[in-house]
């Protein structure tokens, strides 16, 4: 997704294991609710970066860079977090506000607002903050 500073920052939108709550026992316009949910990593353990790494698979280190490695020091923790790889699990919550009801056909709608991390790029880089702002669909069954 590209930010408004330009930026692009790898996302994968989700509302893994949602447990979403609300006030009341029926859908109706104004009805809220939301909750946690779990923002699993953007890449799986089998992608490999530009440079051939990955978590099972791949190089363990950037083939290009033995200099910078060999010092066995400071060359060794700038490149640490790009050589291993982790697959990490953050914390995102959303909320739901009903708009729009259509009982015969059992459908819902509405916006919703939801707060998660961007990916680490498999612990690379510290995640970024990701707000957004949507329409929302559903088939109540």
């Amino acid at each position: 997704v590209q930010l408004p500073d330009g930026e692009y920052v790898p996302f994968l939108f989700t509302v893994k294991s949602l447990l979403a709550k609300g006030n009341g026992s029926e859908f109706k316009p104004g009805f809220t609710w939301g909750g946690e949910f779990n923002v699993p990593s953007y890449r799986t353990g089998g992608f490999l970066d530009p440079k051939g790494r990955g978590m099972y698979s791949g190089y363990d280190q950037a083939v290009a860079l033995p200099a910078l490695q060999a010092d066995g020091k400071e060359g060794q923790e700038e490149l640490f977090k790009e050589s291993n790889k982790v697959f990490d699990i953050g914390k995102g919550a959303i909320e739901m506000e009903v708009n729009k009801v259509n009982a015969e056909l059992g459908e819902i709608g509405g916006v919703f607002v939801s707060k998660q991390p961007s990916d680490t790029d498999m612990g690379a880089k510290a995640p970024k903050t990701m707000l957004m702002k949507g329409i929302f669909y559903g088939k109540v069954v």
